[in-house]
């Protein structure tokens, strides 16, 4: 079985043809794009980073309608316990849910996962070859920097399934393959790069990024606070836990939030804005930061999370936990992001999230991936504070999302109580929208599910726990003799 390898380096013989013979420059199918047709204009630059936004959007690699994003979202939260499995079946879905972490294409979407992130890292770093030393044009700068953006994107997505977190063994566990060159060659086999390295290039990418990105063409689009309030992200998943920190990591995850909250122009819905928030699309959201667009019908994690309750439709199997559904206040506007939705066959499992309702005539998501949005910015801030011992700050930038939600703030809590109510906040907030396993796993702590479910009995998971990560698809194990395999 070839590995991905075998198709970067066909891809790079394919867009490097030479063209110096005008005998087989006749040849050439008039309906392909060379890559020297498609980089010798600002114009080529920018459809080839359209083709980048497409490819973190679209189909991973087969044909399936699951795509990159969809499974992005569900990893996070099929490791996680906001979930509930309605689906005893053996399938691709109850195999991460149930931590099996199958290597095998068939078994689970790992494959799909780990080509599509390679796929889309290769037509970047693409991108990226061709910009020349000097550069001045502004729209190559600006392709430049979102391609940068978007790569930082794909890696930091790729260590925090198949990298252990940041705070075991300082980052010096296996992480992913780093590839940042192009045309590398049939023989290519880079081995596993480790955490901190991974880290370090996507810190590396964004921070290249930022002076570039002049132009803001709204949310779906890199931007530069897109660029910091990733950063702010990423230090603080380099934080360390609550009871041991890095001081400077947290630091730095503040610093970026301050700057997107204070100075990006972004503002937090409130009320019936806020209560009908993913009944919207991307553009024009003021609360939205980065959200992978969804207008050409890419999306298919609705089938997951909720279907149409009519003859014949089946799906929206993965429901709000019971243990997820306890945590939020009657008087929470959150409850309003679940709704009746009956699925055929299971009559009292009757909730469903309204984050990816779908559109019926053409069955895909109404709402974006909303990636990165201005809640994650204060609740970032908060933690980051927290484990800084700044509780004053922490319980300021709690209680605005606290207020937003409608439950009032909340006082005289400091140290691990406040940090807990914060990883509680981000829980309810962001539920459904792939943070919840990696906020548990990032700060050291189990995840407990205290309710079965499907197939699948309570259970706690270890944030130690070699199963947390996903598996290396076998097939690339077969192909590439320096990779190594996570353990299970």
């Amino acid at each position: 079985m070839k590995s991905i390898f075998h198709y970067i380096a066909a891809a790079g013989l394919l867009l490097t043809g030479s063209a110096c013979n005008k005998e087989l420059d006749k040849l050439r199918p008039h309906n392909v794009t060379y890559e020297e047709q498609q980089f010798a204009t600002p114009e080529g630059f920018r459809k080839a980073v359209f083709g980048a936004y497409a490819a973190i959007a679209g189909a991973a690699v087969t044909n399936s309608g699951f795509s990159f994003n969809d499974m992005q979202v569900f990893f996070g939260e099929a490791h996680g316990n906001n979930i509930k499995a309605l689906d005893a079946g053996v399938n691709r879905y109850t195999n991460a849910f149930n931590y099996l972490n199958s290597g095998e294409k068939d078994l689970s979407y790992t494959y799909e996962y780990w080509r599509g992130a390679y796929n889309a890292s290769l037509l970047i770093n693409k991108i990226l070859a061709n910009v020349k030393a000097g550069e001045s044009n502004a729209v190559i700068l600006q392709a430049k920097g979102e391609a940068l953006f978007l790569r930082a994107y794909v890696y930091f997505n790729l260590i925090r399934l198949y990298g252990k977190p940041y705070y075991q063994n300082s980052g010096n566990n296996p992480g992913v393959m780093l590839i940042t060159t192009d045309n590398n060659g049939a023989a290519f086999a880079p081995p596993r790069a480790t955490v901190k390295a991974v880290y370090d290039q996507v810190v590396a990418d964004l921070n290249e990024a930022v002076p570039l990105l002049k132009a803001n063409a709204g949310n779906a689009y890199a931007s530069r606070y897109a660029a910091f309030g990733l950063l702010s992200r990423v230090y603080l998943y380099m934080g360390g836990t609550f009871a041991s920190p890095e001081a400077n990591a947290n630091k730095k995850a503040r610093e970026y939030a301050d700057s997107v909250i204070l100075h990006g122009g972004y503002t937090l819905l409130q009320d019936a804005a806020y209560t009908s928030y993913y009944s919207t699309d991307a553009p024009g959201n003021r609360e939205d930061i980065f959200a992978v667009n969804t207008q050409q019908h890419q999306g298919l994690i609705a089938n997951l999370f909720a279907m149409p309750s009519q003859i014949n439709y089946t799906g929206g199997l993965y429901r709000p936990s019971p243990n997820l559904l306890a945590l939020i206040q009657p008087q929470d506007l959150r409850r309003q992001f679940y709704k009746r939705n009956v699925t055929p066959g299971w009559p009292d499992d009757s909730l469903a999230t309204v984050k990816y309702l779908i559109n019926y005539v053409s069955l895909y998501s109404v709402s974006p991936y909303r990636y990165l949005r201005l809640a994650e910015m204060y609740l970032n801030r908060a933690e980051a504070a927290v484990k800084a011992g700044d509780n004053a700050a922490a319980l300021s930038d709690l209680n605005v999302i606290r207020r937003r939600a409608g439950i009032g703030d909340t006082s005289n809590i400091t140290g691990q109580p406040l940090f807990n109510e914060i990883l509680k906040q981000r829980r309810i907030e962001f539920a459904f929208e792939g943070h919840v396993s990696y906020d548990y796993f990032r700060n050291g702590l189990p995840m407990v599910r205290d309710y079965a479910s499907g197939n699948s009995g309570a259970m706690t998971v270890q944030a130690t726990d070699p199963k947390i990560l996903m598996r290396i698809p076998s097939d690339e194990i077969t192909g590439n003799p320096n990779l190594t395999q996570n353990e299970q």
